[in-house]
């Protein structure tokens, strides 16, 4: 497999994270506030997977090395260019989440792309969020024990579902119904078969 980036790949890579940082900023914006408003604090991370798209998107569609934290980082370069409340703490954010779903590529040799794989690297960002959350944002404070044990499990259920399973499902849908993937891996690996 040739691990350098093509041209379309990079053209695809910026493209989709300046969508993507679109919905990052509404995320950030409307929301993450609107949904604690509605379930609770204790609930809220049930949407918190969305954030972590910018890198399993561009990487599955792709699948070659550094494409999970470029498609991260790019996508939160862009939600602060946008105007998100978070201030520049989303480019750690960013870097950070790309870096864990890169991790569980990596560790595949970008060769796995099933389901598991794919709901493995959309909860693995959970593994900074969480704790960066509770950390820099003091999120928790407020939580019993009991509620934290549910808000932090929240983080990886909603990753797994969000940037696993729904961008699996999405991505392998429009790659073997239109031929608007075909030049990428993903198109030539879901019309394989």
């Amino acid at each position: 497999m040739n691990e350098k980036l093509r041209i379309e790949e990079l053209v695809l890579t910026a493209a989709t994270s300046a969508v993507i940082g679109a919905i990052f900023l509404v995320w950030s914006n409307i929301v993450w506030d609107a949904t604690k408003l509605l379930l609770g604090l204790s609930l809220t991370p049930i949407i918190y997977g969305v954030w972590f798209i910018g890198a399993t998107i561009p990487a599955y569609i792709i699948r070659k090395p550094y494409v999970a934290v470029l498609g991260e980082l790019l996508a939160a370069i862009l939600e602060l260019f946008y105007g998100s409340q978070f201030a520049s703490t989303v480019l750690l954010y960013g870097f950070m989440q790309g870096l864990m779903s890169e991790a569980v590529f990596f560790l595949t040799r970008y060769k796995k792309w099933d389901w598991l794989t794919m709901a493995l690297a959309g909860a693995a960002p959970a593994l900074w969020a969480a704790p960066a959350d509770t950390i820099l944002y003091g999120i928790t404070n407020p939580l019993t024990p009991e509620q934290r044990i549910v808000f932090w499990s929240l983080y990886f259920v909603s990753g797994a579902i969000f940037a696993g399973i729904l961008v699996k499902a999405i991505l392998d849908y429009v790659a073997k119904k239109s031929s608007l993937l075909d030049a990428f891996a993903v198109g030539k690996s879901v019309k394989k078969y």
